[in-house]
């Protein structure tokens, strides 16, 4: 087989739509596949649906299996046989994801593109070229039909350069997540190629993306990362779904030496899906620490190197995808009230981001807090901005509508802000839509879903305490 992938380009946003009944006691989770879409439940009585099968909950589902392994004999849990299961693997996904007529019972690969053909959900990869593969698709090597020998996956991620990203059950008699070429990939006993995708019936479009926040783990859900006084780092993962609607309780320490830097944010700069750390030290240098948790067996940022100077000028700095490219970008303001966009491109630019600046807006003096946040969940990153009187203010980002300028719609969103010493989005419970922790000066921890479309488009109307001790932090990014 191929060598160990990288990780992938994009990864698509938490899956879990809404939380519909009490909080769970137990991290037990089982899904139940129903017309509308996937259930699942969690023991002690928490539900959490799809609104629908959706592209980006078949490549969560795929993705949560990755690590998984068969037994000497190749039995698994994907399907009854005890033989090459990688067809068993990816109809369990789509029938796990809430694909309604999943061919399950289909164990040879090649059969699952026959059955693709037979319904006009076969799209064939032309020779010479990548195709049209969508995430949540079913990757097929070999021709539809053409007996056993073939391969199987799910596309995870379709990534700018021309590559994919796929999970591909019973790799090596494992789930594994690889990164390929289409045009020359082959795989199976017969070392065939791609002939093309299927397309799961019924599926609906895939939700916003993740907005760049720190998805240090690749899982779909904002972790947190900390730093204390003494330069140390503190990941606080977050098992949303498997902690029964509790975020940030798993924690541990991934470094030191963090004392040096004025300022840390969490952006993905490379845009592999992997939240990096994109740290300022007091002369203006900037520095890239890449996150590499998969190449780097879970310890992520142990690759540093520096990628700007002079950003002393600029007083506050968050992170962005403004121009809604996949790719975060970064926000930066002057004490002056002048507000610059740093456009990341990252590819275009030969691997160094944040060359491209323009002037963006004036005026943002007026508040003390600026939080980059897609409050309203349509895949452009929104800014939250408080002033010292606790009001909170959206600026909605029409980039597109507007010309390529974001920010220049407004309007009051909520008071009583000034409670809190800290703010981060997150979007900590998975829905798509972009929360926001807050904490008080006593430690506690609030959470402040964002149920825009549920709310009548005000979003941050339900708050509840997730947590105690975070002012043992001095520094907290999400």
């Amino acid at each position: 087989m191929t060598s160990r992938p990288s990780p992938p380009r994009r990864r698509p946003p938490g899956t879990i739509r809404r939380l519909l009944g009490a909080a769970a006691t137990a991290a037990a989770l089982s899904v139940t596949a129903v017309a509308a879409g996937a259930v699942h439940d969690v023991a002690g009585g928490a539900r959490y649906a799809y609104a629908a099968p959706t592209r980006s909950a078949i490549a969560a589902t795929a993705n949560a299996e990755v690590g998984t392994t068969g037994d000497g004999n190749q039995c698994q849990k994907y399907g009854p046989l005890c033989a090459d299961w990688c067809a068993m693997f990816v109809t369990w996904v789509w029938e796990r994801a809430g694909v309604v007529g999943a061919p399950r019972g289909t164990y040879v690969a090649t059969e699952v593109g026959r059955w693709g053909a037979d319904r006009g959900l076969f799209k064939p990869r032309p020779a010479g070229g990548r195709g049209q593969p969508l995430p949540g698709d079913i990757v097929v090597y070999g021709a539809p039909g053409s007996g056993t020998g073939g391969h199987v996956s799910i596309v995870y991620s379709v990534n700018p350069n021309g590559s994919i990203t796929t999970i591909d059950g019973n790799y090596n008699n494992r789930v594994a997540r690889r990164t390929i070429d289409p045009v020359t990939a082959r795989a199976g006993a017969r070392d065939v190629l791609i002939s093309g995708y299927v397309t799961p019936p019924g599926v609906e479009a895939t939700p916003p993306d993740d907005h760049g926040l720190a998805d240090v783990t690749g899982d779909g859900f904002t972790d947190l990362v900390a730093f204390k006084p003494d330069g140390t780092m503190w990941l606080y993962s977050n098992n949303f779904v498997r902690d029964g609607g509790w975020p940030y309780s798993d924690v541990r320490q991934i470094g030191q030496g963090w004392n040096g830097f004025d300022r840390v944010i969490a952006a993905d700069a490379t845009g592999d899906g992997y939240a990096d750390l994109v740290a300022f030290k007091p002369d203006g240098t900037m520095w890239l620490y890449s996150n590499n948790i998969e190449r780097d067996d879970g310890r992520p940022y142990s690759d540093v190197r520096q990628i700007g100077h002079g950003w002393n000028a600029y007083d506050r700095i968050v992170a962005a995808d403004a121009t809604g490219d996949g790719f975060t970008d970064l926000v930066a303001l002057k004490p002056d009230g002048t507000m610059w966009l740093f456009s990341n491109n990252f590819v275009r630019d030969g691997g160094q981001p944040y060359g491209d600046v323009r002037q963006i807006g004036t005026g943002w003096n007026g508040f003390d807090r600026v939080v980059a946040s897609d409050a309203t969940g349509d895949g452009f990153t929104d800014l939250v901005a408080l002033k010292p009187d606790g009001t909170m203010w959206l600026y909605s980002n029409n980039f597109v509508r507007d010309g390529g300028r974001p920010y220049g719609d407004v309007r009051q969103i909520g008071t009583g802000w000034n409670n809190f010493n800290r703010i981060v989005a997150s979007d900590a419970t998975g829905d798509g839509y972009v929360d926001l922790v807050a904490f008080k000066a006593d430690g506690t921890m609030w959470l402040y879903s964002n149920n825009f479309a549920r709310d009548g488009g005000r979003p941050y109307g339900d708050v509840r305490q997730i947590g105690q001790g975070w002012n043992a932090f001095n520094r907290i990014v999400a």
